[in-house]
């Protein structure tokens, strides 16, 4: 009978793995063995007759992880998700990983920490208990800070690999500043079985709504580069409105405010001890008037900025490659016509980086190209070659959803934008067959945007 060599150099005679026909039973896309190795199965069929006299040394880089029921998320990749593995499973995956996290008690039997320890990897074990009982906040907590100590690639482990796909999901989304429903989008794009294959899982999806905001009730946030952030939201046209703040000057900027909630901006930017210095447009909008008229008229020392291709009137016109500076902190132009002709896509360099699409890029689609001399093949072209090429873990801030969510990042757009995943021209054959209604304030809200909200 051949010699297998299960992993790291040690090697084990038959009598010490079985090779038999598998009896371990599929469970939530996990594999539980009984009485023997999955990967010593997954060798099993690798090994030729020929080769039964001889001892055999397969290559364990090469056994795919499902095979083990790890999943890997393709966001952020280097974090593997496991459930219940045998010591011999455990030995062979800890050579793959640096380190390793258990969320289950450190006394169960299932935690094989010799073999972990034996790897030379690091070891984590932070309780992140399930239904019936759900993570407290001390618990939550400590899960979500060792994602961000522990070295990649990295193995997350519980008994059936869904609640670490909960609290993997979890870290994304409080570390990007998701909603709720941007969660749910992510969860649902990256196939996450807690969330969508498994039917006991239901109250550990409530409790993950829970533990993140709704899109109207997202909170201003403080970053160690000096940035003050708030996003706001109206309801009525599903806008989105953004403070950006300079810590170090305490000077600010506002994007794409509406005028109903101009009293709200303002007061927001008091709260926040920001001194508005500017208010800048996307583009001139056609389903709301801006308020930089009417704030211009109540605060003069405020500029109004614009893209000069929108041919609409402001302080400040702007080209691609231009900066609008507040404090120690600057928005970049980034010209991207398409959804109309005078488009401008802001970037903050950052850490990460920040990109204001305005109606170019919305999160899982785009803005329509079918009026104000809109082209769609133009805003294929700029998106793909000034937005896509940006890092992947850009943040997207788009002007519009109309679901509930409220940022993503380039590499889910890249991923997961099935609109702008098309060929070219399967694009812009799709825009032409939209047939969208018009905008409701369509014929108030473009000649008012022309003159900066205001008609002088």
């Amino acid at each position: 009978k051949p010699r297998v060599w299960p992993c790291r150099a040690r090697y084990h005679r038959p009598s010490s793995l079985s090779l038999a026909t598998p009896s371990s039973a599929a469970m939530g896309g996990v594999c539980v063995g009984k009485s023997h190795s999955v990967l010593a199965e997954a060798i099993r069929v690798r090994v030729s007759p020929a080769a039964s006299q001889q001892d055999v040394a397969p290559d364990f880089a090469d056994v795919p992880l499902e095979t083990l029921g790890v999943h890997v998320p393709v966001l952020p990749g280097d974090v593997g998700l496991c459930g219940d593995l045998s010591a011999t499973d455990v030995a062979c995956l800890a050579g793959r990983y640096k380190a390793w996290l258990y969320v289950n008690t450190p006394d169960s039997p299932n935690f094989h920490r010799a073999e972990l320890e034996r790897a030379g990897i690091v070891i984590d074990v932070k309780v992140f208990p399930g239904p019936p009982t759900m993570p407290s906040e001390a618990q939550a907590a400590a899960v979500l800070d060792a994602l961000d100590s522990l070295p990649r690639p990295l193995m997350m482990q519980c008994t059936s690999g869904m609640r670490v796909g909960a609290a993997l999901l979890l870290w994304l989304a409080k570390r990007r500043g998701y909603s709720a429903m941007s969660a749910e989008q992510l969860a649902t794009d990256m196939s996450l079985k807690f969330y969508i294959d498994c039917v006991r899982c239901g109250p550990m999806r409530e409790w993950l709504k829970t533990q993140l905001p709704t899109q109207d009730t997202l909170c201003a946030q403080i970053h160690a580069d000096d940035l003050i952030f708030k996003q706001l939201y109206d309801p009525e046209t599903s806008t989105f409105t953004y403070v950006l703040g300079c810590g170090a000057t305490n000077e600010a900027v506002l994007i794409d405010p509406v005028l109903e909630h101009k009293d709200r901006d303002l007061s927001t930017i008091n709260e926040l001890g920001l001194q508005l210095r500017y208010v800048v447009n996307t583009h001139c909008h056609a389903d709301h008037i801006t308020s930089g008229g009417a704030i211009r008229k109540e605060l003069p020392e405020v500029r109004t900025v614009i893209a000069k291709a929108s041919g609409a009137k402001a302080d400040v016109h702007v080209r691609d490659g231009d900066q609008v500076k507040f404090g120690k902190l600057a928005l970049e132009a980034i010209a991207t016509p398409g959804h109309t002709d005078g488009c401008i896509t802001w970037l903050l360099q950052g850490a990460p980086s920040r990109v204001f699409t305005g109606d170019t890029l919305l999160i899982r689609g785009c803005g329509r190209t079918d009026f104000q001399l809109g082209n769609a093949g133009a805003l294929y072209d700029n998106v793909h070659s000034k937005i896509f090429t940006l890092p992947g873990e850009t943040l997207v801030y788009p002007g519009h959803d109309y679901k509930g969510r409220n940022v993503s990042t380039v590499d889910e757009e890249k991923r997961f934008n099935t609109r702008l995943l098309e060929s070219r021209e399967g694009f812009i054959k799709l825009m032409s067959e939209l047939n969208l209604p018009y905008p409701k304030q369509i014929d108030a809200a473009v000649p008012a945007n022309m003159v900066c909200g205001t008609q002088d």
